[in-house]
């Protein structure tokens, strides 16, 4: 059946008519790379003071143009593989999430995924990604300005190296972005979120991202963080935006395993700002806590610092906020109540079996 609304969507971001119910779009599906970046930017923005302070990324798992998983990263090494494994804080096995409308090409792909990659955010804010397949793992650049490093760039197709590590964010290569920007008359603070996301696929070297059939969206927390301190909200002058452009470095990271040859820093510093690694590797990275002046705060934009917001927070707060569980989408979970219920039904209809007779005589 033919949607309108579907083959509109891409060329129009959003519609002005109300459609009909039978019309509404479809939870966890996009059309556009554009809208979906902008709506999962602003799933952050909207539930900022529920997530954890030592939360670095967001982890979003897609099949095609599908939503099929979405989880916060907390711990210091996330592997993304393809074992049935769902997510338990430290793994995702794309294979263990369900998605009814999984076609042949995605299924296929999942088998071939095997140990997939490893992600690890670095004391500096940068986000380092390790093959780990022997199948393709590709980093995509969808942007014509990102954050992605240009040793990446450089890659055929985004291809990555086995077991080679690469940044797959570059904070300075981002901060420098955010100052370019900040030096416009009018600092396009959308553009620069859209900088925050990462993507990788698997299988294929498609330009066309929502055509791959699996990929992961990765969302730098960190990154977004700076970038609240240095844009503030809308409500805010843009003169008073635009005093705020002085940003001082985080910390370093000299004994780091998934350092870059030739990309490490002295790690000493006289201003007191650099935090040590710590060793265990149980324990999530150190990283600047939220809203403070480590990046240039500017006084009486947020209004008074929520100190009191650890207080509210209660041990049976959402462990999706805190890194510890995965969500899966709605249609996921009704098609599964569906199914159950579709099953109860044939289980009451189906003919009880005659008992046996035991030999009696039939009357």
């Amino acid at each position: 059946m033919v949607s309108r609304r579907k083959i509109l969507s891409q060329s129009r971001d959003e519609l002005s008519f109300e459609p009909h119910p039978q019309d509404e779009p479809e939870d966890d599906v996009w059309y556009t790379k554009e809208k979906l970046y902008k709506d999962h930017i602003r799933e952050v923005l909207d539930k900022w003071d529920s997530i954890d302070d030592e939360i670095w990324a967001k982890v979003i798992v897609l099949e095609r143009n599908r939503r099929v998983a979405k989880a916060y990263a907390r711990a210091p090494v996330v592997t993304v593989n393809g074992s049935d494994e769902g997510f338990d804080g430290f793994r995702i096995g794309v294979a263990g999430f369900d998605n009814p409308m999984r076609d042949v090409g995605t299924e296929e792909t999942i088998r071939q995924i095997n140990q997939g990659f490893k992600l690890k955010m670095d004391d500096m804010g940068n986000i380092l990604i390790k093959r780990l397949a022997k199948s393709q793992v590709y980093a995509k650049n969808t942007l014509e300005e990102s954050a992605l490093s240009n040793d990446i760039i450089k890659l055929t197709n985004g291809l990555l190296e086995f077991e080679k590590p690469f940044k797959l964010f570059d904070m300075k290569k981002f901060q420098q972005n955010v100052n370019r920007e900040l030096k416009r008359q009018y600092p396009d603070r959308r553009k620069l979120e859209s900088q925050c996301i990462s993507l990788v696929s698997f299988g294929t070297s498609s330009s066309e991202i929502l055509d791959c059939p699996i990929w992961v969206l990765i969302i730098n927390v960190v990154a977004m963080e700076m970038l609240r301190t240095k844009i503030p909200p809308s409500r805010v002058s843009i003169p008073q935006m635009l005093d705020n452009r002085r940003m001082i470095g985080c910390g370093s990271s000299d004994e780091d395993p998934y350092s870059i040859a030739g990309s490490g820093s002295s790690g000493s510093s006289g201003n007191g700002n650099t935090r040590n690694r710590s060793s265990s590797r149980d324990k999530p990275p150190q990283l600047p806590p939220r809203d403070n002046n480590i990046y240039g705060t500017v006084p009486g934009v947020w209004g008074q610092m929520n100190e009191d917001k650890k207080d509210k927070k209660k041990v049976g707060d959402d462990p999706y906020y805190f890194g510890l569980s995965a969500r899966i989408p709605n249609f996921v979970k009704s098609r599964k109540k569906k199914q159950k219920e579709r099953d109860a039904a044939r289980a009451r209809s189906a003919p009880c079996p005659n008992p046996p007779n035991n030999g009696a005589p039939s009357q």
